[in-house]
């Protein structure tokens, strides 16, 4: 007799579902990171622009420098919320991807059970056997 558990499509859909929601936590984590480093790109881009207003000597490049300025700031801002954003999207996924775990181990909890299930009863099976062979030679004897 070979073990068949009933419930083996149920567990490989839940285990292509939690490998589903593991891609899409590592896309999305993937993403933080690269908004994160154009985040350090614009900050380094901001620093430096500061550091070119305070040698200008000039009112309109200065004034030119302030509008570029703030138009860095502006995009720091738009780019720290992109990244707040996208953070919150990954704490969904990271929620799904557990919630997905908690599934497929629900099932495989079953499938061990059923498995041990399955041996206790070839164990009885095969002591029924024995047990009988046992009788039917004792029988032969007397």
């Amino acid at each position: 007799m070979k073990y068949k558990f009933s419930m083996e499509k149920v567990l490989e859909w839940r285990q292509g579902k939690e490998k589903s929601a593991m891609e899409k936590f590592a896309v999305v984590q993937d993403h933080v990171q690269q908004q994160k480093s154009i985040l350090a790109l614009i900050m380094s881009e901001f620093e430096s622009t500061k550091e070119k207003c305070r040698k200008r000597n000039n009112i309109q490049e200065m004034r030119q420098q302030h509008y570029y300025k703030e138009a860095i700031e502006e995009k720091i801002e738009k780019q720290t919320d992109l990244i707040h954003q996208t953070t919150e999207n990954l704490e969904c996924m990271r929620l799904e991807l557990v919630e997905a775990q908690k599934d497929r181990k629900i099932i495989e909890k079953l499938k061990e059970k059923d498995f041990s299930l399955y041996e206790s009863n070839i164990k009885v099976v095969e002591q029924k056997e024995l047990d009988e062979m046992a009788t039917l030679k004792f029988k032969k004897l007397f």
